[in-house]
């Protein structure tokens, strides 16, 4: 990563009054020199003013804080140049390149070429800047766009859990957004379900996934694909909307703090709960997934924490959540877990250590439905969130998240 201090900000705004191309010299490898001078003529001949500016930016620089936008209006305040700015976002992790496209005056549209482009060219940032070039010019972004999503055809990428951006399931026709109509009916099918199935205990062990619970007959039950994926829509709303509103809380709790300057010991305590707002934030803003969004809502967790120790002049860890479902409440405390020929410690709450010194798997694990069926969220590659079991397993959430490049 490439941090921008004001000498290096007048060095860019210099080259891209010269050529409109800035690339970092950590990208050289990504963009070479034949790449680099193919990007500046289409600059020449691009009909709109536009400037390249390719940097991997960090989170943690004070300049810019990681984001696209702020660097292109910095850069626009002090040359007072109008026109689209080019800038690719800050990675977490290993995630494919992503640009952002900032115009001046208006910058409505451009979503489309920064989405086709990534689409196109995911892995190679110069390819991806040129095709974002291309685009801006031909004027096909929108349709292309449309034609990646399926909406000519009516039929749009499947659905999944495991990787990369998860479509969230309409509402059924009718339903207001509120979900309360919905959720009557499905208690009444879940009742008869259990109604149905009465002789099923809960499980000892986490299976990979859930299988569907014998009936009393012997035969199998299943819930039905569309209250499946109605009940976990209703689900994902409930997350998403959550994930939304505690992420503007803690920002608007940020804007209103008072920092200390002369506690010293608060300092890293007050960054971390920047730290987190921006990335639970930049996951908001691009496309991403229900699991996703439960992410959002475990860094606005620890942000708060963090930022009420700061307020208190004192340093900060993060606390380990529960591992079964990173959104129960409660302290977390280390318990014994027998996943199939395996004994291992996790933290859980209160309930599900209760369950689990029963014998029993607790009943409220959280779950991402993957080829049709409900699986626990740690049997899924859902990368460092299933990896760390939202953090309750490695204290560095953050750090595995982002990419500590320097």
């Amino acid at each position: 990563m490439t941090r921008i201090d004001e000498p290096l900000l007048k060095e860019i705004e210099a080259e891209l009054g010269e050529d409109g191309v800035w690339v970092a010299p950590a990208l050289r490898k990504d963009v070479p020199p034949a790449q680099e001078a193919r990007l500046e003529e289409a600059v020449v001949d691009a009909p709109t003013p536009t400037y390249v500016v390719l940097v991997e930016l960090d989170h943690r620089d004070p300049l810019t804080s990681g984001d696209p936008d702020q660097l292109a209006n910095t850069i626009r305040d002090d040359t007072g140049r109008s026109g689209i700015y080019v800038v690719p976002e800050a990675r977490i992790a290993d995630e494919p390149y992503r640009l952002e496209l900032v115009a001046y005056p208006e910058d409505s549209g451009l979503f489309t070429v920064s989405a086709v482009a990534g689409s196109e060219h995911p892995d190679d940032l110069g390819a991806q800047t040129l095709r974002a070039l291309e685009l801006l010019e031909s004027g096909d972004a929108d349709r292309l766009h449309d034609e990646l999503n399926g909406i000519e055809t009516g039929t749009g990428p499947e659905t999944g859990t495991e990787t990369g951006t998860v479509p969230t399931p309409a509402a059924p026709a009718g339903d207001d957004g509120s979900g309360s109509d919905v959720a009557g009916l499905l208690l009444a099918v879940l009742v008869l379900v259990v109604a149905v199935v009465g002789t099923v205990r809960h499980r000892r062990r986490f299976p990979a996934t859930l299988p569907a619970p014998p009936s009393a007959t012997g035969a199998s039950f299943t819930l039905p694909p569309a209250v499946l994926s109605t009940v976990r829509a209703a689900e994902d709303r409930r997350n998403e909307a959550r994930a939304q509103a505690d992420v503007l809380a803690l920002g608007e709790a940020i804007d209103t703090a008072e920092l200390d300057p002369r506690r010293a010991a608060s300092l890293p305590a007050w960054q971390a709960a920047l730290d987190h707002y921006d990335v639970a934030r930049r996951i908001l803003d691009r496309d991403h997934s229900p699991a996703d969004a439960v992410g959002a809502i475990v860094l606005a967790g620890r942000g708060r924490s963090a930022l009420a120790t700061a307020a208190r002049g004192r340093g900060w860890s993060p606390s380990p959540g529960c591992y079964f479902n990173p959104l129960h409440e409660g302290t977390a405390a280390p318990v014994r877990w027998h996943d199939g020929d395996l004994t291992i410690r996790v933290p859980a709450c209160a309930p599900c250590a209760s369950a689990l010194e029963a014998g029993e798997e607790p009943s409220d694990v959280l779950d991402f439905v993957s080829e049709g069926r409900p699986a626990h969220y740690f049997r899924l590659d859902l990368g460092p969130w299933s990896a760390t079991g939202y953090g309750s397993l490695d204290p560095d959430l953050l750090g595995r998240l982002l990419d500590r490049r320097t």
